[in-house]
């Protein structure tokens, strides 16, 4: 008995190693394909649910997607609206998972062939060439580990938990399917996985330990669990992740809500198109196909309403701190490519900021102090991010891109450490900024990478009135008109100016390159979604 129970455990802990495996591995062999997709194909309601739901299936995990999206949506990539049917899509997808499971993964003799899956996974991860070709492997491996939990939890079922009666739960009534929706939501949130839930309950019910009704609580209740990955994921984030966790939240209480008031009616319903397919209904069938019901009936009671619950969701969480993150959180780090471009919106941020610095200095007026402390506290939470990504493993191709963010970075943290003495050079002379006015109110406004050329042509105007400039003050030491001395400081005034705006502009125009390998949403959909 003890010995199937601790089997019943190893085999959950081999279905749980093996989903993270597979996950892990198929995001690496997909790479930045898996993103493209996501933002191109995501355009309409349909095609998002489409997408959600084939990427789930793919990736093996709703959490994942979940998380991707919220980093998409956080990045100015991905409407809300969008991303919501991508949500939806996503537990649609967990539910065909359902349907694999029920009609391959316990209907077969499947740990045979898990070994060879294993061993071939193996191989490809430990001797793989590429990068992909070793998420690949991972991916195999994966793969043969769930099976191969599946098949241990299926024989420790049948000899340990056999004997063990639940049918008094499904006895109580509405308070036993409530307790299996309370379980089921525990469960997921434990394990983090309601694929690993819905394996394990289909297993159950296959064996004949529990009863299809409780069964199909538990289901409801791993679907609910789903959300606490969102929400967990948006406990430091920004206030467009918080929006989408919400509107999960929503989705999914509402789907199971409307599971339990058509239980009875859903499952009386199963029960006689199963009598009608098959002779011998299969009640792992029947519960993949209520899992599978009432995630696309949750789907269709959605789609007209979710309009206006994104723009009630717009209303919520409004951003209080101008000076925190925008682009970025957590959920970001989970891929490279995301990150690297949340970063450089950010960065872009820093040096607008800063230009809005320099072009109070050309009215004649201070930097503000205030402002300085938001730019620096904001260019403190980078680099930390940046820390963090800079410990994962990261591709070649992200890995300099990264580090030609921590070049931009410093060299706007240049530019933020000559504005006092820009300052100081103003009460000398007012007027000294004059030329460079029309540069650093268009850096200030820059819609990145459309101004682009007009900046690169500002700035060359400005180089070169700055030499004529030089060669009068030349002339002037040289006719003795200005002394030595004062004209020493004048020339030091150009050379620092011309220092800062050189770094600053290098440093956007660098940035708004990195900004156009990313389709960005449009005006519009960007002032809906604004935080």
């Amino acid at each position: 008995m003890w010995t199937d129970v601790l089997m019943a455990f190893g085999a959950l802990g081999l279905i749980l190693l093996g989903m993270d495996w597979m996950s892990q591995g198929l995001k690496v062999a997909a790479g930045p394909g898996l993103m493209q997709f996501l933002q191109r194909w995501t355009n309409t309601p349909l095609q998002g649910v489409a997408f959600g739901a084939v990427a789930t299936v793919a990736v093996q995990s709703s959490s994942a997607i979940t998380v991707t999206t919220i980093g998409f949506v956080n990045a100015g990539i991905l409407s809300l609206q969008n991303a919501a049917f991508v949500i939806y899509g996503s537990n649609v997808g967990t539910s065909l998972t359902g349907w694999f499971i029920a009609l391959v993964g316990l209907q077969f003799k499947i740990d045979a062939l898990a070994l060879p899956i294993i061993g071939v996974g193996v191989l490809l991860k430990l001797f793989g060439r590429s990068s992909r070709n070793k998420g690949f492997g991972e991916g195999l491996l994966g793969f043969g580990l769930l099976f191969l939990g599946l098949a241990f939890l299926k024989q420790s079922f049948d000899t340990a938990f056999v004997d063990i009666e639940f049918t008094g739960l499904a006895q109580l009534g509405i308070w036993g399917i409530l307790l299996g929706v309370l379980l089921g939501t525990l469960l997921s949130t434990l394990m983090q996985a309601s694929i690993a839930v819905i394996a394990l309950v289909i297993t159950a019910v296959s064996a004949g330990i529990i009863p299809l009704s409780l069964a199909a609580a538990f289901v409801i209740g791993a679907n609910l669990g789903t959300t606490s990955t969102a929400l967990m994921s948006t406990l430091a984030a920004t206030a467009k992740a918080k929006r989408l966790a919400w509107l999960h939240v929503i989705f999914n209480v509402l789907t199971g809500l409307v599971a339990l008031l058509l239980l009875s009616p859903l499952l009386w319903g199963i029960n006689l198109l199963q009598q009608w397919l098959f002779t011998d209904p299969q009640p792992a069938v029947s519960l993949a196909l209520f899992h599978t019901l009432f995630n696309v009936l949750g789907v269709l009671l959605m789609w007209p309403v979710t309009g206006r619950l994104v723009l009630w969701l717009n209303k919520r969480f409004r951003r209080q701190n101008s000076a925190g993150l925008r682009y970025l959180d957590a959920s970001s780090l989970a891929i490279p490519a995301l990150a690297i471009n949340g970063l450089s919106a950010e960065l872009l941020r820093v040096g607008q900021l800063i230009a809005a610095q320099a072009v109070r200095l050309t009215q004649a007026l201070p930097t503000e102090a205030d402002s300085i402390d938001d730019i620096r506290s904001l260019q403190t939470e980078i680099s930390s991010y940046m820390h963090l990504l800079g410990r994962e493993p990261l591709p070649a191709n992200e890995a300099m891109l990264l580090n030609e963010l921590v070049k931009s970075q410093l060299q706007l943290e240049m530019t933020l450490q000559l504005l006092p003495v820009l300052t100081q050079h103003l009460a000398a002379d007012i007027t000294v900024f004059h030329n460079e006015a029309e540069l650093w109110q268009l850096l200030n406004r820059a819609i990145w990478p459309d101004d682009a050329g007009q900046i690169r042509s500002s700035y060359r105007e400005l180089l070169r009135q700055r030499e004529q400039n030089k060669k009068q003050l030349y002339t002037l030491v040289l006719q003795e008109r200005v002394s030595k001395d004062a004209g020493g400081e004048q020339l030091l005034r150009l050379a620092e100016t011309k220092r800062f705006t050189r770094q600053l502009t290098r440093a956007l125009l660098s940035l708004g390159a990195l900004q156009s390998r990313f389709e960005p949403l449009t005006n519009n959909q960007e002032a809906t979604d604004a935080a």
